[in-house]
């Protein structure tokens, strides 16, 4: 059993932002939240916000997949930074709309980790012959009631994924396995490993907007760059835009980024059927 991407969609949300609509329940919930750390919500911050949370969003994605992806056996959301309705499970939302009868939940405090410590857990699953196809929606969202410097010095943009993948073995690109650095290791650490697997002239490296140009100088395979303004769905963004060419021009594609927070650079490597077939390698 393999983790075989099927279709894919992204979407950068470009709509006038949304009223602020005051929530007692939600004022509340922030209030117990953030003054315990000296931190009061700001509310004229989120009356300049877009309001688009990731219901929105990850409905977005959906749409133009929406006759593919039904009733899908596993569903994950993976997400970065905090949804702006806290007290609302997008994922019972997602489930409902695709038919109620996925496993679903979400992967999250894991900062840009959490999609690929999903696809992770996917292929657990599929590989165990539990489930036949997952949808994974990664979202993004840029409403917060306090200042965060990543989130509005970037600045962010609201953004949502949704990856598509089953379980056959002809479709364009296959999960293989992910890599997480040490700590202090550069994202060349995470990416080595995969180019001694493959075949480099057959080989795409999609880095994030946060690799460092420098740390990946010296790497000789062809390199696409994430442009600015994301975080969570950075190269996933990208993949989910351009898997069709690429598969059609690389054998495999590698899939890299370094968390502002932590320094943490994780990568995951996706291979066409007749590319490099590898084990796990999370460590």
């Amino acid at each position: 059993m393999v983790l075989s991407l099927r279709a894919a969609s992204g979407v950068v949300w470009t709509r006038p932002p949304q009223p602020y609509q005051p929530d007692p329940r939600l004022s509340a919930y922030h209030r117990e939240m953030l003054e315990p750390f000296g931190v009061k919500a700001d509310e004229e911050l989120l009356q300049r916000s877009r309001n688009t949370g990731f219901s929105q969003l990850a409905t977005a994605a959906l749409e133009p997949l929406s006759d593919t992806v039904t009733s899908p056996d596993l569903l994950i959301l993976a997400y970065g930074l905090p949804d702006m309705y806290p007290l609302k499970s997008t994922t019972a939302y997602l489930n409902h709309l695709l038919g109620d009868r996925s496993r679903s939940f979400a992967v999250a405090e894991q900062g840009l980790r959490a999609p690929f410590t999903a696809l992770r857990i996917a292929d657990a699953y599929i590989r165990a012959g539990r489930y036949a196809n997952v949808a994974l929606f990664v979202c993004e969202q840029t409403t917060l009631p306090y200042h965060d410097p990543l989130v509005h010095d970037t600045p962010l943009e609201d953004s949502a994924v949704l990856l598509y993948f089953d379980n056959s073995m002809d479709g364009a690109f296959r999960f293989i396995s992910t890599i997480r650095s040490a700590i202090g290791a550069g994202p060349e650490t995470v990416i080595a490993p995969y180019l001694s697997e493959v075949d480099a002239a057959r080989t795409l490296l999609v880095v994030g907007p946060w690799v460092s140009p420098a740390a990946i100088g010296s790497i000789r395979t062809r390199i696409h760059r994430t442009p600015p303004g994301t975080y969570c769905t950075s190269t996933w963004l990208e993949l989910a835009r351009h898997h069709e060419d690429w598969a059609r021009e690389f054998d495999a594609v590698v899939l890299c980024d370094t968390d502002p927070r932590t320094g943490f650079s994780q990568a995951a490597l996706l291979s066409r059927p007749s590319g490099p077939n590898g084990g796990s390698h999370e460590r």
